[in-house]
């Protein structure tokens, strides 16, 4: 075969060879969420450290974060969208307009053998992490949802939300009287309520971890990072040979968002970029593993003014105290990265990652 016909040769079978190297199924997918995380909160955290973790992206997409009734989405539709593939309502969580459940990426990761786990500032029982592992029409809804847990078999659970899972004082219902915490026991849950005795566990069996009665405390008034959180749920999960799915949310960059809150925004993406730097050590250190950065929303229309040359003394504003319908973005390092470059709907994340982790797995039109 002389040069020109190699050549020729090299450059017939270069598509198909970019194209399996674009598509490799990792083993592991760890998915995180800025809650409200717009692309000036990550401009922010890049000019304030040189050594942002947010810097080790090669590959960036654009997501357009839109419900299917409103410009103006809310974490609920926004997080179905990624964790099922398709857009819904505001409010909605994995469920489509006409009420039928939407199957989630969780629900196939335990279908293929996968372990999973979600970590999350927030309350468990909050928007986001609801709608990768429970189906209900009302978000608010928070006891109802709370109880699905007990139908699920997610591995790894650690947030806020106490209160949703022990019986109610000021109430009169038999329902609310369940101790849904003793069913979790019964399942083979192993529970704990701080940080330490959590952090203290050489059990590698299932874990349940409610840390505070609603969301935890903001990070500058607690003793731990979501990165120490992250890191005990990948020491749970990673022992899988199939692999795990384990999704990771930084809850309150939203709520400093809704406060027009400066230092509390800085900190929590302060303490969102140690679980971003948790989980890409571990895909270099591991291999296989696909990290997926992104945010369900923008929170206050957040814009850099003014500052220093080298990132302190940021003057940040904001337009408002509400969710905006600007572009997030979307982060990819690993096997299946280049399939997250572009600008797409929200609802193509979730479409992609079910593909990576099953290249088979077919989309209904009727949702």
């Amino acid at each position: 075969m002389n040069r020109f016909t190699r050549l020729i040769f090299f450059l017939l079978i270069l598509p198909s060879l970019i194209f399996a190297q674009e598509n490799e199924s990792p083993k592991n997918i760890i998915l995180l969420i800025g809650d409200g995380m717009g692309l000036n909160y990550v401009s922010a955290d890049v000019l304030k450290h040189n050594n942002s973790p947010f810097k080790r992206f090669s590959t960036v997409g654009l997501a357009i974060t839109k419900s299917i009734d409103d410009l103006i989405t809310d974490s609920a539709a926004a997080a179905t969208a990624i964790a099922t593939g398709y857009p819904t309502k505001n409010r909605y969580i994995a469920m489509d307009t006409s009420y039928n459940k939407l199957y989630t990426i969780f629900e196939h990761a335990e279908k293929l053998g996968l372990l999973t786990g979600v970590v999350v500032t927030g309350e468990i029982v909050g928007a986001t992490p609801a709608a990768f592992v429970t189906h209900h029409y009302n978000r608010s809804e928070k006891r109802e949802i709370a109880e699905q847990f007990l139908n699920i078999d997610i591995d790894v659970v650690i947030g806020g939300g106490a209160k949703y899972f022990l019986p109610s004082d000021s109430s009169h219902s038999d329902k609310d009287k369940i101790n849904l915490v003793d069913e979790l026991k019964s399942k083979g849950y192993n529970i704990y309520y701080d940080f330490n005795g959590l952090f203290k566990s050489v059990s590698s069996d299932k874990v349940f971890a409610l840390l505070d009665d609603e969301g935890l405390p903001e990070t500058v008034k607690r003793d731990y990072s979501l990165g120490d959180l992250t890191s005990l749920a990948l020491k749970h999960l990673a022992a899988n040979e199939k692999g795990f799915l384990l999704m990771v949310e930084g809850a309150q960059i939203d709520w400093a968002g809704h406060d027009e809150n400066v230092n509390y925004l800085l900190s929590e993406m302060d303490d969102f970029s140690t679980a971003l730097k948790v989980a890409i050590d571990f895909a270099e250190k591991e291999g296989n593993t696909l990290v997926l950065v992104t945010a369900d929303h923008e929170t206050g229309g957040m814009t850099i003014t003014d500052g220093s040359f080298d990132g302190e003394n940021l003057k940040i504003e904001f337009l408002n105290s509400h969710h905006t319908a600007g572009f997030v973005g979307v982060f990819a390092y690993g096997p299946g990265e280049k399939l997250f470059g572009g600008i797409y709907e929200n609802y193509l994340i979730g479409r992609k990652i079910f593909h990576l982790m099953d290249e088979s797995y077919q989309f209904s039109s009727n949702h």
